[in-house]
């Protein structure tokens, strides 16, 4: 947990994800292979974080909600 609690932290993960809400609400976000690459990395992330929690929790990143 204390990893986990570390890595949200360091990341500016609400704010980033705030921002590209922002971005698609109006309109303003530039569809580049870049940024194709870049959502599908944080993406990745945030299913890592997810499983880590799960696991911590003690369930399968596989279970149900």
């Amino acid at each position: 947990m204390g990893r986990i609690l570390g890595a949200l932290g360091q990341s500016r993960l609400s704010s980033n994800l705030n921002q590209l809400a922002k971005a698609v609400n109006t309109g303003s976000l530039p569809v580049t292979p870049e940024t194709e690459t870049d959502l599908a990395d944080a993406c990745r992330d945030i299913a890592a974080i997810r499983a880590d929690l799960l696991r911590a929790l003690g369930k399968s990143p596989g279970d149900g909600p």
